[in-house]
């Protein structure tokens, strides 16, 4: 999958509101993607982003907005008693081809937020992402956000489609193998080996914190409004594994095989000795 990341220059100028813009095109589609820690910018971008559901939906999506949850984490030595002390660094989420990265305030020193506290404990805000409900859990614990509605991926893809995704073992999935799941093999994320730090590959990393809620976001959206594109993704997904296993099982029948014939020989040459 084709990802290209671009800073736009000109989000620096604004004097009231403090934030860093960019432009993300993940194949086709084009996310705008904004980075701040302020206030006034989270509150505009909330605003921006309901009137933009509501002006757009159909009346049977106007009564909830999806939002797709990802997270990242930072380590700070010696906080809370202990030098593996683990807060939420950033907190990234997506609607559709909006993203904002929100720096989260360290949880000793500042107040997260209150708009984006009140953002998703509104009962019409549905935060979809993998493995999403003990992240959601920690954060209200360190970051007194409350998430009124939380949607895990793997849940509601196993209520959707059924028996074939548990046959293909998506317990064990994570973010990259549940999309190329769902929304098709196309949907391959190549990851960098070393993890990225804001500091020294901004780009890259805010390249990635948007693709990873953007995929939380058209997982739900597709799980939630068109389950059967999701269903004929997954039917591809299973008979390639069953293809696969059966290549591989066939692979391994003949080495046996194979082994089976050489031990046979050796002891046939053993028994001609006397």
């Amino acid at each position: 999958m084709e990802i290209t990341v671009e800073m736009i220059k000109e989000s620096l100028k604004d004097p009231y509101y403090h934030y860093n813009g960019y432009t993300i095109h993940v194949e086709n589609h084009r996310i705008l993607t904004v980075i701040s820690g302020c206030d006034l910018t989270v509150s505009k971008w909330i605003k921006h982003v309901s009137k933009t559901n509501n002006d757009s939906a159909s009346s049977s999506s106007k009564k909830s907005l999806i939002v797709g949850v990802s997270t990242d984490k930072q380590y700070i030595s010696g906080s809370k008693g202990s030098e593996n002390y683990c807060p939420y660094n950033i907190l990234p989420r997506c609607v559709g081809s909006h993203c904002l990265i929100y720096h989260l305030p360290h949880p000793e020193c500042y107040h997260t937020c209150k708009s984006l506290r009140d953002f998703f404990s509104n009962p019409k805000v549905i935060a979809v992402g993998v493995s999403i409900k003990p992240v959601a859990k920690q954060l209200e614990k360190e970051f007194e956000i409350k998430f009124e509605k939380v949607i895990d991926v793997h849940e509601l893809a196993v209520k959707k489609i059924g028996q074939e995704l548990l046959d293909l073992n998506v317990s064990k999935f994570d973010l990259d193998n549940m999309a190329k799941a769902l929304l098709g093999k196309h949907m391959d994320v190549v990851r960098p080996e070393e993890k990225a730090e804001w500091f020294t590959k901004t780009g890259e990393k805010v390249k990635l914190a948007t693709v990873d809620a953007y995929l939380c976001f058209l997982m739900g959206w597709e799980l939630l409004y068109d389950a059967d594109g999701c269903k004929r993704n997954v039917s591809l997904a299973l008979k390639q594994k069953m293809k696969k296993e059966s290549k591989h099982l066939k692979n391994h029948r003949k080495k046996k095989i194979k082994i089976l014939f050489k031990r046979s020989r050796m002891n046939f040459r053993d028994d001609m000795v006397w």
